[in-house]
């Protein structure tokens, strides 16, 4: 009777056993479940985060293009508003020279302080003459003993900066400073003397 007894509590036991190790098996393997469900639920938040992201920067670059977009079209506008244009090179090599024009046209405006730049730059240097230009650079070529045919090589602001430490007075230095300004702002400073075709002791043609 007791060994019967026994056996009917070990196998009690072994059952319990069973359950309770059966039970546990469950519980780890809902948790590991579970935090593969969490990790799979935080790479779905992070990829919808970085969705939003992507997005929001597709439309900021959108906005900025129809910004851009805006802009050029001003500038168009402001470059046809009463002028007579040839176009030369085909709709996007015309409408880029506009836009180096305009944005050069600007520098210039900013760098002289005017709205009408050529205007004035023309009031001031060329005394409404096309010739005063040229008798400018000839008054002080010749006053330094500069020849025309020495320096056809050199750039523009290479010829007004010698002609600059040649100076021995500040007015001369001051005026010669001013044309330098201009042919930097007007971006004719890089040219050579020779395009300017200028001789000594001649008009230029």
């Amino acid at each position: 009777m007791a060994v019967a007894t026994e056996k009917v509590g070990t196998a009690e036991a072994s059952v319990m056993g069973l359950k309770f190790n059966a039970e546990a098996t469950g519980i780890k393997e809902k948790a590991e479940s579970m935090k593969l469900f969490h990790a799979a639920g935080k790479e779905h938040e992070e990829f919808k985060l970085q969705l939003n992201k992507d997005k929001d920067i597709e439309i900021a670059a959108i906005d900025a293009q129809q910004n851009i977009a805006e802009a050029q079209a001003e500038i168009v506008g402001e470059a046809l508003k009463n002028s007579t244009i040839d176009i030369v090179g085909g709709e996007t090599t015309f409408f880029d020279k506009i836009v180096d024009s305009i944005k050069a046209g600007k520098s210039v405006d900013r760098f002289v302080g005017n709205s009408d730049v050529l205007t004035d730059v023309k009031n001031t240097f060329f005394n409404g003459d096309n010739e005063y230009f040229a008798a400018q650079l000839r008054q002080f070529t010749g006053q330094f003993g500069v020849s025309f045919e020495d320096v056809k090589d050199l750039s523009v602001a290479a010829l007004v900066g010698r002609l600059i430490t040649m100076a021995d007075n500040e007015d001369d230095k001051s005026r010669l400073e001013d044309l330098l300004r201009v042919f930097r702002g007007a971006g004719v400073a890089s040219q050579k003397v020779a395009t300017l075709g200028l001789t000594d002791g001649k008009q230029a043609k």
